[in-house]
């Protein structure tokens, strides 16, 4: 094997960049095509695109996606290990909302409508750390920030992303950052070119809106330069170099042993199924970008005929003096002529019918196409049968079920390269808040004295649901029936269970269904009661009782009415489908009557 020279590996980079070329020009016209025109123009042609579909649809999508910052599950199956794993769970959860992770889920999942989302986890700058003693510290704080596409680069023959020999991200840094950096080749930074807007491969999405004027603005208020961070796994090193594109040294700008998880700083986001032979995923909205510029241009056609449309006068010249009575007169006056049928309307141009047909079509087969953003923004849906609602309905829970399930285990990603970061921090020292039983709040710290095993004893996920924000009416309408239909019966059961001496953990099962119902947050602290074994204990001690006259909570009552007599029949997929479909128009329905009762 040949060695890696600074030379090689700069040319291998730069080759990265122009495998990818092609695809980051569509990405830019995708990207164009969802700002529209007047993004960074002050003016355009009314009328150019009219409707905005690409937008629209990723609009509608992102908020069913990402609302909330994850919830964090980390699990092991060492059982000495479990505390220290829910103590990273609290921590986890604690940094992402200091760093507003959140914000960076919905910008990396936007552009994975557009190609691909690519995360970048580390810690302080570029990954800089400190040796001291042998010892790794982090001087800075860890971070996860999403990679533009336009700078990122990869092994030119690599058939799959895990199979690249190398991936790197170029970044635009003050060249006195790079001065001020250990280990830095500091004649080679001096050496470096200035940074300007269309530097590297080709112009990339950023210069939608920058111009050169002004990269030489903010050129003179500050000295950037252009390098490219690559992280090499065989080597388990990080290097960094000029970006090839417009400098190459026979030297590396620094070069430093690889500080983080196996897996490497990069978390891919993908939305679409594998290509064969290929790592590049398709891009979502080049599959919806025809219909949307198809779309525009039949709803243009259509507008440009309404313009056209108009009524005018045509009349014989001897008919001169009745052609202006009539357009002097009056509404519903009466007019003497010769010769009516000389004096004559004419309609010209208007719109077509087909065309209007054409067009609500293409909207139609955009929305069949992208998911069904419609019907998850609440939007009619022009469905001819309810049978084909219903397709449309489960076309679009299950899209955007796939998608949620993607998302979390990108989450989840992020959070394992997290916590190795802070299980390896020597300096760690954070406190936290944990509830325990009975709603009793604790105060803990997180510390490196406390870690337990290693990070591979150690599986990470996201909780259901936990990014996704619930409608407040739908959530006071789930916490009623939790109270009044699911809870009653739930006692109901617990006190059959006891009279048969079966144990049956009430506060687990109600705990339980209120995860299915994703209102944990609000009744958790209600059940959890490390008093209540010790009641039950104490009722069982007595032993069996008579079964007396048959009441709705004895065996006795039970059969009498077939069943707890509070039990509410519990609805068909297809019936709780109908009945979310009526939330709507129901939550609607109740205003108005709030309203016209208070009258």
């Amino acid at each position: 094997m040949s060695e890696v020279t600074a030379r090689k590996l700069s040319m291998a980079v730069k080759a990265g960049f122009d495998r990818l070329k092609t695809y980051r020009r569509a990405r830019a016209m995708f990207i164009k095509e969802y700002v529209g025109q007047y993004y960074a123009k002050n003016r355009g042609m009314t009328g150019e695109q009219p409707i905005n579909l690409v937008f629209s649809a990723i609009k509608t999508i992102l908020p069913n996606i990402v609302m909330k910052n994850p919830v964090n599950k980390v699990t092991t199956e060492i059982l000495p290990y479990r505390q220290y794993a829910e103590l990273l769970s609290l921590g986890l959860d604690f940094n992402q909302k200091k760093m507003k992770l959140k914000n960076t889920l919905r910008a990396g999942t936007v552009d994975a409508f557009f190609g691909m989302g690519i995360y970048k986890t580390g810690i302080s700058m570029s990954g800089q750390i400190l040796n001291e003693d042998d010892q790794l510290i982090d001087p800075g704080q860890l971070y996860t920030d999403t990679v533009d596409l336009d700078n990122f680069t990869m092994d030119p023959t690599c058939v799959k992303l895990t199979e690249s020999t190398f991936f790197g991200d170029r970044i635009r840094v003050p060249r006195q950052t790079l001065m001020d950096m250990n280990g830095v080749n500091k004649d080679l930074v001096r050496q470096l070119p200035s940074y300007q807007v269309k530097s590297g491969s080709d112009s990339g999405v950023s210069t939608i809106t920058q111009t050169p004027l002004r990269s030489e603005s903010m050129q003179n208020l500050q000295d950037y330069v252009y390098v490219v961070e690559v992280w090499v796994p065989k080597a388990n090193a990080v290097v960094l170099i000029p970006d090839p594109h417009v400098k190459m040294f026979d030297d590396f700008i620094s070069i430093k042993e690889y500080y983080g998880p196996d897996d490497g700083p990069y978390t891919f986001e993908i939305l679409t199924p594998d290509v064969p032979g290929n790592p590049l995923p398709i891009a979502p909205v080049g599959v919806w970008y025809d219909l949307a510029q198809a779309a525009n241009r039949m709803f243009k056609k259509t507008m440009d005929q309404a313009d056209r449309q108009k009524d005018v006068m045509v009349f014989d010249p001897a008919q001169s003096d009745t052609a202006q009575d009539i357009l002097d007169g009056a509404d519903g006056e009466f007019i003497a002529s010769n010769d009516p049928k000389s004096v004559q309307v004419l309609n010209l141009g208007g719109q077509r019918r087909e065309n209007e047909q054409m067009t609500a079509s293409l909207q139609n087969w955009f929305n069949y196409m992208s998911g069904n953003p419609d019907q998850m923004g609440g939007l009619k849906d022009d469905a001819g049968s309810a049978t084909q609602a219903d397709i449309m309905y489960s076309n679009a829970n299950v899209g955007i079920e796939d998608t949620k399930g993607i998302i979390y285990d990108v989450a989840a990603d992020i959070s394992g390269k997290q916590a190795w970061y802070m299980m390896n921090d020597p300096l760690l020292d954070q406190v936290l808040c944990k509830r325990q039983p009975g709603d009793e709040q604790i105060q803990v710290q997180l510390t490196p004295e406390q870690r337990s095993g290693d990070f591979l004893d150690y599986a990470f996920t996201i909780i259901p649901r936990s990014m996704v924000v619930i409608n407040p009416m739908i959530r006071s309408k789930r916490l009623i029936e939790f109270t009044t239909n699911l809870l009653p019966a739930a006692a109901n059961t617990a006190m059959l269970m006891l009279q048969m001496g079966q144990p049956f953990d009430l506060p687990g099962y109600l705990t339980l269904m209120a995860d299915e119902l994703d209102i944990t947050a609000e009744v958790q602290y209600l059940f959890n009661d490390p008093n209540f074994e010790a009641r039950l204990e104490l009722i069982m001690s007595a032993g069996p009782q008579p079964a007396g006259k048959g009441t709705a909570v004895t065996p006795a009552g039970v059969k009498q009415n077939h069943g707890f007599p509070g039990k509410k029949k519990i609805k068909s997929l297809s019936g709780e489908t109908n009945s979310q479909r009526q939330q709507g128009g129901a939550r609607a329905q109740e205003v108005h009557d709030g309203n016209r009762s208070t009258y």
